[in-house]
C-alpha cells in the first residue's frame, strides 16, 4: 500500500538543492505528485507531496536526510499522512483571482485574508512580492481563492477595496472562467 508523505524544506539558495534532494528520494523510492517550489530573495523553499509503497530503512533514510540537511544548512521536515489528506482540492464555488498593489506596509495580508475568513473563503493560492529597488517598498499580493456561491460578491468587493483604500492599496478581483479549468 502507498505511504503518502509531505515534504517541507527550506533555507539559503544553493545551485543543486533540487538535485541533491530529490536524489535521497529516489534513492528510497519516493514518488513526487506534486510539488511547489520557490525562492524568496536568496532563499529557497520546497513543498512535496510524495508517495512510497517500499518498505524503507527509517534509520538511514533519517541519516540521509540530516546529512543533507547539515551539508546545505537547510531545514527539512517530512511526515506520514492520511490518505484523505492527500486528496485533490475540489472548489465548493466560484474561483476568483485577487490582485493587490501598492507601497508595502505591515498588516496587508492580515486585513485581506481576515475579509476572506470571515466569508468563509478558501485560500487556494497565495502569493507575495516585495521589491526593494524601489523607495518606497512595491508590494503586490496574488491570491486564487474558492469563494461559496452564498457570498455576495458585490459585498465582498466592496468589502475589501474599502479596506485596501485605507490600507493605500490598489485591488482588482476576477473571476475565472470555467471554460478555463
Amino acid at each position: 500500500m502507498n505511504k503518502k508523505f509531505l515534504l517541507l524544506a527550506g533555507g539559503v539558495d544553493k545551485k543543486g538543492i533540487v538535485y541533491k534532494l530529490t536524489e535521497i528520494l529516489k534513492k528510497y523510492k519516493f514518488n513526487i505528485e506534486d510539488s511547489s517550489m520557490v525562492m524568496l530573495r536568496r532563499t529557497f523553499s520546497i513543498i512535496m507531496l510524495l508517495t512510497n509503497k517500499n518498505k524503507i530503512n527509517e534509520k538511514k533514510f533519517q541519516k540521509n536526510i540530516c546529512d543533507f540537511m547539515n551539508k546545505n544548512q537547510m531545514m527539512v521536515d517530512i511526515r506520514l499522512i492520511s490518505k484523505d489528506e492527500m486528496k485533490e482540492y475540489k472548489e465548493e464555488g466560484q474561483i476568483y483571482m485577487i490582485f493587490i498593489s501598492g507601497k508595502d506596509k505591515i498588516g496587508i495580508v492580515n486585513r485581506i485574508t481576515d475579509i476572506l475568513y470571515k466569508n468563509k473563503i478558501n485560500i487556494i493560492d497565495l502569493e507575495t512580492k516585495s521589491t526593494e529597488r524601489i523607495i518606497p517598498h512595491a508590494y503586490y499580493m496574488h491570491l486564487e481563492v474558492d469563494i461559496p456561491k452564498n457570498v455576495d460578491i458585490n459585498k465582498l468587493e466592496n468589502k475589501l477595496k474599502s479596506i485596501c483604500k485605507k490600507m493605500g492599496v490598489n485591488i482588482n478581483l476576477k473571476p475565472v472562467a470555467k471554460e478555463i479549468l
